[in-house]
């Protein structure tokens, strides 16, 4: 009778504290705030590397397509691995919503997302394809038809490249979700665990409490800014897809809507998309090649309003990701899109070493010395007991680089 009581009594209180969570808010800003593009930009926010059951996730690809329209994406890139028969005919506009029927491939002992290919030349079965893209990946330019090459989850236990990083990698994923989450496992069981009692009453809670910063991408993806231009992209490697016994055994955790709402890349165009899906593929596939855009945990607040530019001497405004000559003169100006409800650090990095710590809504940093930039942006929520107050990553830009490059500066045209 004791042991009933107890039982009883743990399951009401996981239940009273389960309707308490269901009505707790993350966000940093009020869930009504209008937000408005950054001035001068359109901000297109997207996901990468998606799996359907045409590989290892639980959806469709109509499935995944219905969970982006409902997340809100105006893009989705949908990568199943080592499918080299891809459904194109579902690629292009559905509504609102650009499907990009891409690709993740098998490379040596690592993976490679390819973003954005119109052709198929380079993609010729696992065992051709691996000459095929050794010949791409020793290439300082390649075709635009071929799309971008990004190494997926570069510092995952047993796919991590071995020897040096070839010039024709176009970038990495700095923020995988599905390997965060498994270092969360590793890290701390209980934690793990206390998530998943989390989940069924705040499925975004449940997995943002677990995100930790990425440290060994973020020194990667510095050390390879530092030799040539990387861009860094967030990835979802979403799959809707909890094992619990055989193959054939699974729950549907954490759900593709779910996974499509936390992370996300933001790309700042110029000019809008004009609803031509082969020329808004083109547009936004080169804003990324180009490093113009952002990532950002979109689950504690819309950053629509976002931007950081670097501004010379005679005002012309450089996006992130451009390549310009050292002026004196030049500064970055961050903004945000209103000052977060929570305590908050704007932080200015060079070569990965942080330059200067800012509170304010509108900051600006005086550029002294050529270098390569990034703007970096952390805040502190509340969250529920256990967790409390922790410092949570929000933002990361793309690079500056100042003088660091011969290549020609980017005036980000698109």
């Amino acid at each position: 009778m004791k042991s009933y009581l107890i039982f009883t009594g743990v399951v009401f209180f996981y239940l009273i504290y389960g309707l308490y969570l269901a009505n707790f808010d993350v966000r940093i800003f009020p869930e009504d705030l209008v937000a408005e593009p950054p001035r001068g930009f359109f901000d297109y926010r997207g996901v990468t590397n998606v799996h359907t059951n045409l590989s290892s996730g639980s959806g469709d690809v109509t499935r995944v397509i219905a969970a982006a329209q409902t997340a809100g994406l105006d893009f989705v890139s949908i990568t199943d691995l080592n499918v080299f028969d891809k459904p194109t005919s579902l690629a292009g506009y559905h509504s609102n919503l650009l499907v990009m029927m891409d690709g993740e491939y098998s490379y040596l002992n690592s993976r490679l997302l390819n973003i954005a290919s119109t052709s198929g030349r380079h993609l010729q079965g696992v065992g051709r394809s691996q000459v095929l893209f050794a010949d791409l990946l020793s290439q300082d330019k390649k075709d635009d038809d071929v799309g971008l090459l990004v190494l997926a989850h570069p510092k995952k236990k047993n796919y991590q490249w071995s020897g040096e990083y070839p010039p024709g990698l176009d970038g990495i994923e700095v923020i995988n979700m599905k390997s965060i989450w498994q270092e969360a496992w590793t890290r701390n069981k209980i934690s793990f665990l206390w998530s998943l009692a989390v989940y069924p009453f705040h499925e975004e809670l449940a997995l943002l409490r677990l995100f930790e910063e990425p440290e060994d991408e973020l020194r990667l993806w510095d050390e390879l800014n530092r030799a040539r231009p990387t861009i860094g992209l967030a990835g979802a490697d979403a799959e809707a897809k909890l094992i619990i016994g055989g193959a054939n055994s699974f729950l549907r955790y954490p759900t593709y809507e779910t996974l499509f709402s936390l992370v996300r890349n933001h790309v700042l165009l110029k000019s809008e998309l004009t609803g031509s899906a082969i020329s808004d593929v083109e547009k936004l596939a080169a804003a990324i090649r180009q490093g113009q855009f952002y990532m950002c945990l979109d689950i504690l607040g819309n950053p629509k309003g976002f931007n950081a530019v670097l501004k010379n001497k005679k005002g012309q405004i450089f996006p992130m990701g451009s390549q310009v000559d050292y002026e004196e003169g030049s500064s970055l100006e961050v903004t945000l899109p209103q000052k977060p409800a929570a305590p908050f650090d704007v932080m200015i990095l060079r070569d990965g070493q942080r330059m200067m710590t800012s509170n304010s809504q509108v900051t600006n940093y005086f550029i002294n010395e050529p270098g390569v930039y990034r703007v970096y942006v952390r805040v502190i929520p509340t969250l529920p007991l256990p967790d409390g107050k922790k410092w949570i990553p929000w933002i990361y830009t793309n690079a500056f680089h100042v003088g660091t490059s011969k290549t020609k500066p980017s005036m980000g045209g698109n």
